[in-house]
């Protein structure tokens, strides 16, 4: 059973009788939200999914923490940006002078790009509820409990109990009215008056009622069990830097119990993902990054979150644009065909797929990535001349056509931005040089393709005929040793031929080489 059903079924059966089960996920807009943080929200994604497909009503909110302070200018921000740090993201204009705010820039720019995978949660922005006030009896009660909060934080840490620090002790940040910042010196609550006193950096002094005063946030591990219990929050995944066993999650779940008297929801922690061939880990702060719209130039939807899906949540995984795309693809479209014909499949394969949306898929009608991707560069990207060197498909009907045509679009981008070194070219001269490395009896199987290839002008054979003769140079009476030389003997094809280990199928191969060149390159 595929972890996310394991979730739904125990969340179930926690929370039997509850009529609506609430998962909640949410991220800092803090620069780019990338492949990283995307995992926070898909985590979700498909619990809610195996939620649904129980039959259980479920709400998916997804908090956005733009009330979160602006810590430092990440990478690709101008330097200017640093007279910003201090304010909260949502007041923070937009560097690129589009939307209204920082906040807003990358929030819509990450909404845009969950909206193509059909993910659709409940957008909540932090900055208006707490500017809202609703959250004003739970601050209250934090400051009034800041004596217990601080014992709760102490307990979590190695550092010593400090008296002096318990007395300064406050469980928030302010935002300055005057200068909008939260470099504050000094807080002083009166309960009895209800009145909350802070001075600024700035110089700002202000004596203020707590109610009605909407410039305060609660700190990040009081802020989060706060809000599961607003939120009536049952599920909510964390990433590693919280699920420590002195992490923000442990901490938050204690105050949960002992500040708020509620208990945490159901937690799974999950694992980071790397980019393939770089050992730093994915920050928006350092550029540092893939989005989710990026990985939508090389893959449809339903293979990324295939992709998310084919790991446990505490698998952490690399992401390569290399030739990891072209396998990718194989594997999907090798299971997607078994999947969409209803023919046996692991059980856990047939969740990711249902996860994933893969019902609605039809690129298993389109030819496969692997022979698009490796034909395209060979004919100058003319998708008229593969559709007739695919011949096979019915492109007549609109459904495969569309297929074919994505599948086109994001082999080119990946090819010409991405994997430069897979452009390759029909060679111009005989290699003799490699021919020499080889043995007796792989130069005998080239010597055969060419004789084929040279009947084909006299007495020429149908396709089906023409790669019979071809799998047949090759005699073994083992198969598995025979399928090994036959990938050994294509391979050799593809050297002398495109200069490179792989290639289109050798049928498209023989039809797109002119005949006599072909014959010119494999001629010892």
């Amino acid at each position: 059973m595929h972890w996310a059903n394991e979730t739904a079924q125990r969340l179930i059966e926690n929370h039997a009788s509850a009529e609506t089960i609430v998962c909640a996920s949410g991220i800092s807009p803090s620069g780019h939200v990338h492949i990283g943080n995307f995992r926070e929200v898909v985590t979700t994604h498909f619990v809610t999914k195996a939620l649904a497909s129980k039959g259980v009503k479920t709400r998916f909110i997804f908090s956005w923490d733009d009330y979160d302070r602006f810590r430092k200018v990440p990478a690709g921000i101008p330097e200017h940006f640093s007279q910003y740090i201090g304010l909260p993201y949502c007041d923070v204009p937009d560097p690129f002078g589009c939307h209204s705010s920082y906040a807003e820039h990358f929030e819509k720019e990450f909404e845009a790009a969950l909206e193509s995978f059909d993910i659709a949660p409940e957008f909540i922005y932090q900055s208006q509820m707490y500017k809202s006030g609703v959250y004003t009896e739970a601050i209250r009660e934090a400051i009034i409990k800041r004596f217990q909060i601080y014992d709760v934080i102490t307990s979590f840490k190695t550092q010593d109990w400090d008296e002096t620090q318990r007395q300064n002790y406050y469980p928030i940040n302010i935002y300055c009215r005057a200068c909008g910042k939260d470099t504050i010196t000094h807080i002083h609550y009166e309960e009895d008056e209800d009145c909350l006193e802070y001075r600024c950096e700035c110089g700002h002094h202000e004596y203020t009622e707590l109610e009605g005063f909407n410039r305060i946030k609660l700190t990040w591990k009081v802020d989060w069990p706060m809000r599961w219990g607003h939120e009536n929050v049952m599920f909510e995944p964390g990433g590693r830097d919280h699920s420590s066993e002195n992490g923000s999650f442990q901490v938050s779940t204690a105050i949960a119990n002992r500040i708020f008297g509620r208990p945490a929801p159901d937690y799974i922690a999950y694992e980071f993902i790397g980019l393939k061939g770089n050992s730093a880990k994915m920050s928006s702060s350092t550029g540092h990054l893939i989005t989710p719209s990026d990985l939508l130039k090389v893959y449809p939807r339903e293979i990324i979150l295939f992709l998310f899906a084919k790991y446990h949540h505490s698998d952490a995984f690399d992401i390569g644009l290399d030739d990891d795309i072209n396998r990718m693809y194989t594997e999907y479209e090798r299971y997607l065909s078994k999947f969409m014909l209803n023919e046996p499949i692991d059980d856990t394969i047939r969740d990711m797929f249902l996860l994933s949306g893969a019902e609605n898929s039809r690129l298993h009608l389109a030819p496969k990535f692997s022979s698009i991707a490796s034909t395209l560069p060979l004919i100058g990207f003319d998708r008229e001349l593969l559709m007739k060197l695919m011949a096979d498909y019915n492109f007549d009907n609109p459904v495969v056509l569309e297929a074919f045509h994505m599948k086109c679009d994001l082999a080119k981008f990946w090819l010409e931005n991405l994997n430069t070194k897979r452009l390759s070219t029909i060679q111009e001269m005989f290699n003799a040089y490699y021919y020499k490395t080889l043995t007796n009896q792989e130069k005998n199987w080239v010597d055969a393709f060419r004789k084929i290839i040279e009947n084909q002008i006299i007495t020429p054979l149908d396709s089906k005929d023409l790669m019979t003769s071809i799998y047949d140079i090759v005699q073994n009476e083992t198969p598995t040793l025979r399928r090994k030389q036959q990938k050994r003997f294509f391979e050799i094809i593809y050297r002398l031929v495109l200069g490179q280990s792989n290639g289109p199928q050798i049928s498209i191969l023989v039809q797109m080489v002119p005949t006599q060149q072909m014959i010119k390159l494999l001629s010892a």
